[in-house]
């Protein structure tokens, strides 16, 4: 209701402005009034509604939403407008697509927006640079899933993704189950498939960062979900859990050695989506609820966290944790916001996210008794990552002289209503 008189009072008071916000609210609230996604089934040849599905799209219109209030400085209403549109058709598509045809489509077009948002509105003459790095890693690790996608149709006679669930449904042989897997791996991205990753963060705007970091992710995630059986889990187990249990460490001491705080956000992200996959290979149905929890409050936080970095750099002209100093003086508010982000991110109790901590560990203990050690080292290297940002940037002493600008009242709207309408969203934590 919140969001609905919000969306109305502002598209009153500036037309142009909030025409992508009628159709965003129209799809969210017709796919709420369907009482279809109770019944965990596939209803038509193209749609599913599932447990999966309506968080995914729960988060997406959220994060939409708060991407969309931040980019209306540009003034560029059309642009603006019709991409964000795609970029919900698209990603919307992903989500409830039963159809594995329909599902790999709109996987590849959801990189059409955000190569436009990084084209025009980056911020730096590298952006041309970066966005062919995204298209090339994702054309070339994808490109080969049409052959599987062709294999299936030919044993299937159908894109129907019902078959694969059933139980006489065969895995996929070796190298046919390395493609799938890469295929949505590299839109994690895990680690060796995640060099466009921090390029593209870095290039993108503000908003198109939250979108990158708080849906386009969690495609790969849907995606390898819905391709579950596809997998051999004993044999991918005895190649990858290995790797990904060292480079998921490697990553977090990484992400300890950066400056710049948009780049470290950008590795964080790599870090958490990182458990996606070990989840995955523990094929329980507790792994599979520890997958959803991980990328809905990474879908939640991350956001938050790029539209800080927006902020902040809007104030001091810099990403460098160096020059940014003393936020306790200079905006009480924004530290007090920025504390919230850091218990956030780091899943403390009481919350939420810190459930999806607790099912992950107990998930993954499943495949390795070994696992609570990296686990360990994993939390530990974490709390260093986030409190040497945290501490750098909010307990420092006040450097004035640096800041560019004062920060006005506006640019809090943004970030409270990502926190407000964070509250609820946790909340579903209690429907899982």
């Amino acid at each position: 209701m919140v969001l609905l008189l919000t969306s109305f009072m502002s598209f009153f008071m500036r037309v142009n402005s909030f025409v992508f916000v009628i159709p965003l609210l129209g799809v969210w609230i017709s796919y709420l009034m369907s009482n279809d996604f109770y019944f965990n089934q596939i209803y038509s040849n193209l749609f599913m509604n599932d447990e999966l599905s309506l968080f995914m799209v729960y988060m997406t219109v959220f994060v939409l939403f708060i991407s969309y209030v931040y980019s209306l400085y540009l003034k560029e209403w059309f642009s603006i407008n019709l991409t964000f549109l795609f970029m919900f058709l698209f990603c919307y598509g992903v989500f409830v697509s039963s159809n594995l045809f329909s599902l790999y489509f709109f996987y590849e077009s959801s990189l059409l927006p955000i190569l436009y948002i990084i084209v025009k509105w980056g911020s730096y003459p590298e952006r041309s640079l970066s966005a062919m790095m995204l298209l090339i890693y994702t054309s070339i690790f994808t490109f080969p899933f049409m052959f599987v996608l062709f294999y299936y149709y030919y044993i299937n006679s159908s894109f129907s993704l019902f078959p694969i669930y059933s139980s006489t449904f065969v895995s996929l042989k070796g190298l046919a189950c390395f493609i799938v897997f890469v295929t949505f791996a590299v839109k994690l991205p895990i680690y060796g498939l995640h060099f466009w990753l921090p390029m593209a963060h870095v290039e993108a705007p503000t908003f198109g960062s939250m979108i990158l970091a708080g849906v386009l992710l969690k495609l790969g995630g849907v995606g390898l979900i819905r391709c579950a059986p596809f997998f051999k889990f004993p044999l991918m187990s005895e190649y990858l859990l290995s790797y990904l249990m060292v480079f998921m460490l490697y990553v977090t001491v990484v992400c300890l050695f950066q400056s710049d705080f948009k780049r470290l956000v950008a590795y964080s992200s790599v870090t958490h989506m990182m458990a996606v996959p070990i989840l995955l290979l523990s094929n329980n149905l507790m792994s599979m609820k520890s997958i959803l929890m991980v990328m809905l409050f990474h879908g939640l936080s991350s956001p938050i966290l790029f539209m800080l970095v927006g902020v902040i750099y809007s104030i001091f002209s810099s990403r460098q944790l160096l020059l940014i100093r003393g936020l306790t003086l200079t905006s009480p508010l924004l530290s007090f916001l920025m504390v919230l982000a850091f218990l956030f991110t780091l899943s403390a109790p009481p919350f939420p996210s810190f459930v999806a901590e607790v099912f992950f560990l107990v998930s993954s203990f499943c495949l390795s008794s070994y696992f609570i050690f990296v686990f360990i080292v994993f939390t530990f290297f974490s709390l260093l990552y986030n409190l040497n940002w945290l501490s750098a940037m909010v307990f420092s002493s006040a450097t004035t002289s640096n800041m560019s600008t004062m920060l006005s009242y506006s640019a809090f709207m943004p970030i409270s209503l990502a926190f407000v309408f964070c509250v609820p969203l946790s909340c579903l934590t209690f429907m899982m």
